[in-house]
């Protein structure tokens, strides 16, 4: 007598945002230097730099305070003013990798479940998905706002395939860090594909994605291959 084995398709997929979806660190470092500009200061890498090794609060205001400061240049009014030339010159700059538009629209037309999940808080998740023209795509965008949490915090990853009725051995997980994505993912059995096309870290490669994407669309052929492979276990499972 023959055990069957449970293989679940897979139905959903979810991606992190910045870095993954969005060419995230371009944006920034065009604000970096429009910051640097108006300040008659440096090319803005120092301030960038800044930015990248402040990982828990990688977009608060007060990097720039203590830039300013380290410049001796800090002024209240003048702090405010490029702030704001910040924040609106990184949404300006925000665009989607190549791919990535081609990717969704073939992930909506083949009928996944579609979701974001990112660390960003929620007015700027949707900012930048609308000014990327990604938003129409996604069934749920699960942010810090929702549990208060942040990856490698799985709890992002269990609201949003709860939003989307799914289970993890049905979905796979895409994003840019091993560190905060794969292994948050991992954690609840899901399916990982590492976007090794938008990785600008240093993050320790000690988890092993199951796929390493070296351009968005190599998705594709993950998702047709694994479709393919479900559809054979099935057919001899069948007849046996």
């Amino acid at each position: 007598m023959h055990t069957q084995k449970k293989h679940k398709q897979i139905r959903a997929v979810l991606f992190d945002m910045d870095n993954t979806l969005l060419d995230f660190m371009a944006a920034k470092a065009s604000a970096c230097r429009a910051v640097a500009g108006k300040l008659g200061k440096d090319d803005g890498l120092d301030l960038l730099n800044r930015f990248l090794k402040n990982k828990a609060e990688h977009e608060s205001h007060l990097i720039i305070a203590d830039y300013m400061g380290s410049l001796g240049i800090y002024d209240g009014e003048l702090f405010f003013e490029v702030c704001e030339t910040y924040d609106l010159t990184k949404l300006e700059a925000i665009e989607a990798y190549d791919g990535i538009p081609e990717l969704l629209t073939y992930l909506k037309t083949n009928r996944f479940a579609l979701g974001v999940v990112t660390n960003a808080r929620r007015v700027n998740a949707e900012m930048r998905l609308e000014k990327a023209g990604l938003r129409r795509f996604f069934d749920a965008v699960v942010t810090a706002d929702d549990t208060e949490q942040i990856k490698p915090d799985p709890r992002h990853l269990e609201v949003a395939i709860g939003r989307l009725g799914v289970i993890p051995e049905e979905t796979i997980f895409v994003g840019d860090s091993i560190e905060m994505d794969i292994k948050a993912a991992k954690r609840l059995g899901m399916k990982t594909a590492y976007a090794k096309y938008g990785d600008c870290s240093n993050d320790h490669k000690d988890e092993a994605p199951d796929y390493v994407l070296q351009r968005p669309e190599d998705l594709i052929k993950i998702l047709d291959q694994a479709r393919g492979e479900y559809h054979e276990r099935r057919r001899y499972h069948t007849q046996q």
